[in-house]
């Protein structure tokens, strides 16, 4: 028997998601069975659970794209991998609960080096930073670029990876709240608090080479205007929960627009680019280049306590399930 979070309706995480038992399937021959100990809440486990992707969800499911375990049993078919081996399963959900049985071609191996929290938080985050920096924008040193909701997990990740690529990123929050959070080397801090204040920080600071938005809406557009032509603008969160408005499209022809989305580029990658890329994010997880902050763990069969401490999601750590 484990435990499961299961979701048979779509909803407000906090209403629909479920704690329930069940009895372990019999291993497939071709399959392997994780030991998941440790799980993230992340804004995408949060979307689906919404029915934003009902079209290629099928009820009921269990959740969480991010959890780290170790191979626990394999399948008669199965070679490469034994029990014992630290791995994150991925290219689907089922993260929230104890066992998961998985392909083994889709289990990214960890480093020993890496805690169960780093490697719990080094796949969702630190994955997609690396990707749009290195695959998207083609990172070098001298670039110059912004990044917003800077003060976030994610943007604090976008921010070492860049410094240690000898960039310094403008960045961008929504507090001086936020501001205090920052940390790295950095070109500029321009808080985003009323309107005018975007527009008003970024002038004189035009010629970008690339902005980095999770946050969406009409202040895409003044983004847009601080790039130099060819600059890059990727999009790969909605924070604000506005749409880019589409007069954004006419008024920029000049810039390459692109949004980045992990699952997409998981799904369409051989798995041995996937793990290549991941050992590349994993060395900086390991040499401290970045880090991601843990605000607070919960047990799997308190996961109602930890959506409300997770939601709505803010500045200060990520909340896991172990």
């Amino acid at each position: 028997m484990q435990y499961q979070a299961v979701v048979r309706k779509f909803g407000p995480a906090q209403d629909v998601v479920g704690i329930e038992r069940a009895a372990l399937p019999a291993l497939r021959r071709d399959q392997v069975r994780v030991r998941l100990l440790a799980r993230s809440i992340n804004p995408s486990d949060i979307i689906t659970i919404s029915g934003a992707y009902a079209g290629r969800t099928t009820l009921p499911f269990i959740p969480g794209f991010e959890a780290f375990g170790v191979v626990d049993a394999c399948g008669e078919d199965v070679y490469g991998l034994m029990p014992g081996r630290r791995v994150l399963p991925v290219r689907s959900a089922g993260g929230w609960q104890e066992f998961k049985d998985t392909d083994p071609s889709w289990c990214l191996r960890v480093p020993e080096v890496l805690s169960d929290f780093e490697a719990a938080t080094s796949y969702v985050n630190p994955m997609t930073a690396w990707l749009m920096l290195h695959k998207k924008i083609g990172l070098r040193p001298g670039m110059r670029i912004a990044v917003n909701a800077a003060a976030s997990s994610i943007g604090s990740i976008l921010i070492g990876l860049a410094n240690a690529a000898g960039v310094e990123p403008v960045a961008i929050v929504r507090s001086e709240e936020s501001r205090a959070r920052l940390s790295g080397r950095l070109e500029a801090v321009i808080v985003d608090g009323a309107d005018g204040d975007l527009a008003a920080g970024l002038a004189g600071r035009h010629g970008l080479d690339a902005v980095l938005d999770c946050v969406g809406g009409a202040r895409a557009s003044i983004l847009a205007a601080a790039l130099k032509p060819g600059g890059h603008f990727v999009h790969y969160g909605l924070l604000s929960g506005q749409s880019i408005p589409n007069s954004f499209w006419a008024a920029h022809p000049d810039i390459t627009f692109s949004f980045f989305h992990l699952r997409k580029w998981v799904h369409s990658e051989d798995m041995d680019h996937v793990q290549r890329a991941y050992s590349e994010v994993a060395a900086q997880i390991a040499a401290k280049v970045v880090a991601t902050e843990v605000r607070e763990v919960f047990p799997m069969e308190k996961i109602g306590e930890a959506l409300r401490s997770a939601l709505p999601f803010r500045a200060g750590g990520k909340v896991l399930l172990a």
